[in-house]
């Protein structure tokens, strides 16, 4: 019985399902011209099963915990001066618990994540919010390094 329980456990960890895309379009004014950018989010759940399955007659205490990182990638670009690709995460989006096998519970948890798909909306956007000054940086540090300063 112990060697399904470790199996499950290994087996819950390394598990992780992408669940949908998320995209968002900003464009910000600059001296070189507008800077374009587009964000494609994606989410990715891991569980990892903890706990025992308990013997005939006793409670097991098998749980199955999950989390959903947000990843966002970024590609931007300045005209024809600037090209700009980049990768924003936020673990722990949102997470759960669920009593039982990791894998009985796979659709379940998607479904959970899915109708939690305005936190993730709202997590995406501080993201990219948090993003603006990086990508106005990287415009300053083209537009200096062709000037030569």
């Amino acid at each position: 019985m112990k060697k399904y329980v470790f199996a499950g456990l290994a087996l819950g960890a390394c598990l992780a399902s992408p669940t949908f895309a998320l995209e968002h379009e900003v464009v910000i004014d600059h001296e070189d011209g507008p800077i374009a950018a587009d964000y494609k989010g994606s989410v990715t759940i891991e569980t990892t099963q903890v706990g025992t399955a308990g013997p005939a007659g006793r409670p097991n205490t098998l749980r199955c915990n999950w989390t959903a990182t947000l990843n966002v990638d970024r590609i931007a670009k300045v005209g024809e001066t600037l090209r700009s690709r980049r990768t924003l995460t936020s673990d722990d989006v949102v997470s759960g618990s669920r009593p039982g096998w990791c894998e009985t519970h796979a659709k379940a948890i998607d479904r959970l994540v899915d109708s939690r798909r305005d936190n993730i909306r709202t997590a995406m956007l501080a993201l990219i919010d948090q993003d603006r000054a990086e990508l106005l940086a990287e415009a300053e540090g083209a537009q200096n390094s062709r000037r030569g300063v």
